[in-house]
């Protein structure tokens, strides 16, 4: 299909729907977690204060239309895994980590804006990793079902050269509940429940208070009974968008019926480091709306990003997401 037919669906999936089908999404988000059997402590612990998705105002992402752009060309392979990092110019997560001192700023688009969707956050993502990398295994059941309103999510495997890791990010807005919220001295995942690698991280948390106000909590959690563990960071800006990246040390397979949980552990560390999480997490691209541009990149290359089968336990129409 061409460029203008992707975009056209992209827009036009935007608008329709405007009520959520909340019964829906949260039958479908508890077998999501039934399914996946998946041991997140780190997550669980914050669950009580994450955002509660806002209705998509009618209407907002309609822009105009493509008469005149350029092409986009999709990074890495057209099929299966893709080749990810950024331009030479661009410095490396860890690189940002240690020369960010000031506060971050939200970029001035040159075009119109639109709202976020999970192809734009994949080419966002992407285009922050370091050079030489992979991403495969995008899973569009948990994508399908975590993308509402103002929250948005992907999950997929990255693989740095030492073995595939999940890696699941989110954009979302939180609901402030009095003495709630997530924080280093509510946190309750750092014992361990399994074998921890020589090479591991030991469980920290650590809360730091940016140059613009944002609160960024990074912690690295406990194992669960098969040996993952996480590295993870939360961004929270004073407008109540959140930023939340969440890195293991194993992928998350497709379920098959196994009589175990679906993990495989494949490295004794998360890839990346903490700090190159912080990095990413820290981005000003990180925004409820994009630049068009970054929206019709995204369409592209998220073509180029290999993808998990849809489980045999679940409909065919729960994994579309295009």
């Amino acid at each position: 299909m061409g460029l203008e037919e992707d975009l056209g669906r992209l827009l036009g999936q935007s608008v329709e729907d405007v009520v959520p089908p909340v019964g829906d999404l949260v039958a479908e988000g508890m077998r999501l977690g039934r399914r996946r059997r998946r041991l997140r402590r780190g997550l669980q612990a914050a669950g009580a204060a994450l955002a509660v998705a806002g209705a998509v105002a009618a209407g907002s992402l309609l822009v105009p239309g493509f008469v005149g752009s350029e092409p986009v060309r999709a990074a890495g392979a057209a099929v299966g895994p893709t080749g990810v990092g950024p331009s030479p110019a661009r410095q490396s997560p860890s690189q940002q980590a240690q020369s960010s001192a000031q506060p971050e700023v939200s970029p001035t688009p040159s075009g119109p804006l639109v709202d976020m969707t999970w192809q734009a956050m994949l080419k966002i993502f992407a285009d922050q990793l370091p050079p030489g990398g992979r991403l495969l295994n995008l899973d569009p059941f948990a994508v399908k079902f975590n993308n509402v309103g103002m929250s948005h999510y992907i999950e997929l495997q990255y693989d740095d050269g030492a073995g595939p890791a999940t890696v699941m990010v989110t954009l979302g807005r939180s609901v402030r509940i009095p003495g709630g919220g997530f924080s280093c001295a509510t946190w309750t995942g750092s014992s361990d429940e399994g074998p921890r690698r020589a090479g591991s991280e030991k469980p920290m948390c650590r809360e730091t208070t940016l140059p613009d106000g944002a609160v960024m909590t990074s912690y690295i959690t406990g194992t669960d009974v098969v040996g993952l563990y996480d590295q993870g960071v939360k961004v929270e800006r004073s407008n109540g968008d959140f930023v939340q990246i969440v890195a293991a040390n194993a992928t998350l397979d497709q379920y098959a019926g196994q009589s175990g949980p679906p993990i495989t552990v494949t490295r004794d560390r998360p890839p990346l480091g903490l700090s190159g999480w912080e990095a990413i997490a820290r981005s000003a691209l990180w925004q409820q709306q994009v630049p068009l541009s970054t929206a019709v990149a995204g369409v592209e290359f998220a073509k180029s990003v290999g993808r998990f089968p849809c489980p045999e336990d679940v409909k065919a129409a729960d994994c579309v997401i295009d």
